[in-house]
């Protein structure tokens, strides 16, 4: 009736009723729910290297734009990271961070927004993340935009 979009389930229910509602239905998601079904899941795409991400590729990739359900951009991880040099805190107040993270092999630049300040990134890691092409001051390189990073 008011919208929404074609996985939405909509229904009407009088202002009464809400809070009824609300406990049945927090009822069946306990008996029905295990505790793993609650966690957060990223989609990825695709494992790969860093070698794997060049600008020239980056720019294959947007050609199958748009991709995924409601047009999400690709998402990838890449394992067994380390940094490749001491991270720098970004924004007005330090909440993001630029890593230069290397496979061993090659080495890009990525940052992750709204990193609490006490963070502290493990010796390995894997991350997942969005890549794409920064331009600064006439240079183009790829950048990770992290999405979620874990110690391995």
């Amino acid at each position: 009736r008011h919208g929404g979009h074609a996985m939405a389930a909509g229904i009407t229910i009088a202002p009464d009723f809400v809070e009824a509602f609300r406990e049945r239905l927090n009822g069946i998601a306990r008996r029905t729910l295990r505790p793993d079904q609650l966690l957060p899941v990223l989609k990825l795409d695709a494992e790969v290297t860093l070698g794997d991400l060049t600008v020239e590729r980056l720019g294959e990739l947007d050609r199958l734009a748009p991709t995924g359900q409601g047009n999400p951009g690709l998402q990838f991880c890449a394992t067994g990271l380390r940094l490749h040099r001491a991270p720098m805190r970004m924004g007005k107040e330090q909440q993001h961070l630029k890593l230069f993270v290397t496979d061993g092999d090659d080495v890009r630049e990525a940052v992750w927004w709204n990193v609490p300040k006490d963070y502290v990134v493990p010796p390995a890691f894997d991350i997942a993340f969005v890549p794409e092409v920064n331009e600064y001051r006439d240079q183009r390189n790829v950048q990770l935009k992290i999405n979620d990073l874990r110690p391995c």
